[in-house]
């Protein structure tokens, strides 16, 4: 435990410190803002009706080969591996805000195969016996996911609230050995899908507030290098905000062509509204700056209290050959829920999350096997009940770096039809690091400490109470090609 934590402390003060370094060179984000735009509450940002669309659309290849020959003094043997791997996935999405509707659509599709094979050659000079043996593995995936949510507000904070998702996915795969022991050929094709739909109603409004946030970072960013005339008013950081938004929305399919127009049309607000000092290279080099990485992280605000009803079916079959065994598994689900959830950022640098919901329903499981023999089948029904409660404290000391802290706590109880239950507990505390060396480089970083208790009890003498603790840490450094 003491070595995670000290991981932790380390890799956080790694990472202030070059932050506060590059930052201190270049653009002195480190230093305080200033105070002349503290008044404009950015909690209360609307964005403007917008339509968002993104299509991506992902190859990967991977091939491995290898061959190990080993010499003896009475015989040899030959190794040889090969894996191929390859991946083809698209994902769509549609994001409509507006102040009647929150929509939100989106889509993936995705086809996976993977193959292995192994030849094992061995000859010794003992008997003049050779043997080989022969194994291969095939894979194949094909999956879709679907996922459609909606809000329609029949007043300025009512709505109703409605969503599906469901996705299906088909595997086969096959393994062979071939030996001069056994000649062994199976398969398996394993078909499964899930659907889910939610009903309800709600108060509230929930808005995304990360491009006033990116408004304040350019106008402190330019104040500091005295490039401005004179200081934004309120309304005109409320425009600069629903600009940002409104050029962040449109589509280009060459990136270049994308991040002219964003600069032309943030210069135009800049110019028109006779708020430049001088535009030359101090003015120009610190808004691309502020442009590419003041809006990295989301930010929101608001509250919303919400009812759902939510059912939920999933079924999934297995089934091997050449001996036919077939096992099926369905889950229904009849869930009705209570939850509630508020972000308030407060002033750049900070956020606070809150979300709490209680729930129950009844779940049941079967399970049914039915091979050449005894058939048989298990089904089991239970009455669910869970509350959850979640709080999460966001840091903002620059424009590249994000710190999170977030506890968790969560209750669920399971009652049986045969009177038996079971308690469970989980206990979460969790810190996130996130810096950027580049709007494509990232450095993730993530600390957990969990605590799980249970109490199972079948009746009154037949109980036992299990305690589980685990701790994790982990680093993670990604790059975006594009």
């Amino acid at each position: 435990m003491s070595k995670i934590i000290l991981l932790l402390t380390l890799s956080l003060f790694a990472i202030h410190a070059y932050a506060q370094n590059s930052s201190q060179n270049e653009y002195e984000e480190w230093k305080p803002l200033q105070n002349e735009y503290s008044n404009f509450d950015i909690s209360k940002y609307a964005m403007p009706d917008i339509i968002r669309k993104q299509l991506d659309i992902n190859f990967d290849f991977l091939s491995n080969y290898s061959n190990d020959g080993h010499f003896y003094s009475n015989g040899n043997s030959r190794l040889e591996s090969a894996n191929i791997n390859g991946n083809i996935s698209s994902s769509f999405s549609r994001y409509v805000n507006t102040r009647k509707k929150i929509s939100n659509f989106r889509g993936h599709l995705s086809f996976r195969e993977n193959y292995i094979s192994r030849n094992n050659k061995q000859s010794s000079t003992d008997n003049n016996s050779t043997t080989i043996d022969n194994e291969s593995k095939l894979s194949q995936q094909n999956s879709l996911y679907l996922d459609w949510s909606n809000k329609w507000y029949f007043s300025k904070l009512f709505f109703l609230n409605y969503d599906f998702s469901g996705s299906i996915s088909y595997i086969f795969s096959q393994d062979k050995t071939k030996n001069q022991a056994e000649n062994f050929n199976q398969k398996r094709k394993d078909f499964s899908f899930q659907i889910s739909t939610r009903l309800g109603v709600g108060y509230g409004r929930i808005e995304s507030v990360r491009d006033a946030c990116q408004a304040l970072y350019i106008a402190n960013a330019l104040s500091k290098k005295g490039v401005l005339s004179r200081s934004l008013s309120d309304d005109e950081l409320f425009e600069l905000s629903q600009l940002i938004s409104t050029v962040t929305n449109k589509r280009f399919l060459d990136a270049r062509l994308h991040l002219t127009e964003e600069i032309t049309t943030l210069d135009s607000f800049f110019e028109e509204n006779d708020l430049l000092e001088e535009n030359g290279v101090a003015y120009f080099t610190t808004l691309y700056d502020m442009w590419q990485y003041g809006n990295l992280f989301s930010r929101n605000s608001g509250y919303e209290i919400s009812f759902i009803v939510r059912p939920y079916y999933s079924h999934r079959n297995l089934r091997y050959s050449p001996v036919i065994r077939d096992i099926i598994y369905n889950s229904n689900q009849h869930l009705i829920g209570l939850s509630y959830s508020y972000e308030k950022p407060y002033k750049l640098k900070w956020q606070h999350s809150l979300s709490t919901g209680v729930s129950g329903g009844i779940i049941s499981f079967s399970e049914q096997n039915r091979p050449t023999e005894n058939d048989y089948k298990n089904k089991t029904t239970f009455n669910s009940f869970s509350a959850i409660a979640m709080y999460s404290f966001g840091y903002y000391p620059n424009t590249r770096t994000n710190i999170r802290i977030t506890t968790r706590q969560e209750i669920s109880k399971n009652v049986y039809i045969d009177e038996g239950h079971s308690t469970y507990f989980h206990s979460i505390l969790s810190a996130n690091v996130y810096y950027y060396f580049s709007p494509n480089l990232r450095l993730a970083g993530d600390c957990n400490l969990i605590f799980s208790p249970s109490r199972p009890k079948e009746n009154d003498f037949d109980y036992s109470h299990i305690n589980t603790f685990s701790s994790s840490f982990n680093l993670h450094l990604s790059y975006s090609i594009f």
